[in-house]
């Protein structure tokens, strides 16, 4: 199978291309001077030349308080540009895996959210992102829309992979400041790089939610992380979400009720995840 992957320089991405690239061949989009997705003749000349058998669309804006302050360049990137991948990709007869976010969600509820639980995003981010799955839906018919939620991995550009920036600042004796009443799913990018390798090769098209077992608050979350590096935790700060500029669902955990009745199996608990990656990212140091 030829498998083209967008971001695939981004935290998630590297992954993903490292993972399918063990088994398939892999035609890695690097970023924007390679392919503006915003550009619709441009991505279906790029997509129709690679005549890719699976698009795996990972690229986007994520950044949510630059979100709100640019809300037309966000919904052009998330929105527009999956609308134009997926429909280069049905055109040239390939399946889409669309990466969503857990941002589609209020986070009102107060239990985990499955995959059938209303959306009703809160802020520019997620508006955009709801787009974005309706147009991956509109315009592929073979289409996988994955919503993952917190994610965590040893790979991606230190300066913007939030465990070494957490790492860095603590060993500079700056402090953290991370939110105590934002419950969410911490998943590990690894494994759910893996989850797309075996759902490629299916034809179960729909909406998935794959995140690993278990929850955390963020304070919960990156506190364990420092643990695991062997770091000062005194240097991480609890604070209430009301503290931060731009409003963020306060519940974002996952519970993968369709992806689990139709691969039948689950992902191991996050905590048992982050121990895999923390291994890691020591090792990354060392080099």
């Amino acid at each position: 199978m030829k498998v083209l992957i967008t971001g695939a320089t981004g935290l998630f991405g590297e992954d993903i291309t490292r993972v399918f690239a063990e088994k398939h061949e892999v035609i890695a989009v690097m970023g924007k001077k390679e392919l503006d997705i915003t550009n619709a003749q441009e991505v279906f000349s790029y997509i129709e030349k690679a005549e890719p058998d699976l698009v795996i669309h990972s690229a986007g804006f994520r950044m949510v308080d630059e979100a709100e302050k640019n809300p037309t360049k966000t919904i052009a990137i998330n929105s527009l540009g999956t609308k134009n991948v997926a429909l280069a990709a049905s055109r040239c007869g390939a399946k889409l895996i669309y990466i969503s976010s857990d941002s589609v969600f209020d986070g009102e509820k107060n239990t985990p959210y499955n995959e059938y639980d209303k959306k009703n995003p809160v802020n520019v981010y997620g508006y955009s992102k709801l787009m974005a799955e309706e147009e991956a839906r509109c315009y592929n018919k073979k289409h996988f829309i994955v919503r993952v939620p917190l994610l965590f991995g040893a790979s991606g550009h230190r300066e913007n992979n939030y465990i070494y920036i957490m790492r860095n600042k603590i060993l500079n004796g700056q402090t953290l400041e991370y939110t105590t009443d934002q419950m969410c799913s911490p998943t590990y990018t690894t494994d759910v790089a893996k989850a797309l390798l075996d759902m490629a090769d299916t034809e179960f098209y729909g909406v998935y939610h794959i995140a690993n077992e278990g929850k955390a608050s963020r304070y919960e979350f990156y506190k364990k992380c420092a643990e695991l590096l062997g770091l000062n935790t005194q240097n991480i700060i609890p604070v209430l979400q009301s503290e931060k500029t731009v409003r963020r669902p306060k519940n974002t955990m996952f519970e993968s009720i369709a992806y689990k009745m139709t691969f039948n199996t689950t992902l191991r608990k996050w905590e048992y995840a982050l121990e895999d990656c923390i291994e890691e990212i020591k090792n990354n140091i060392k080099k």
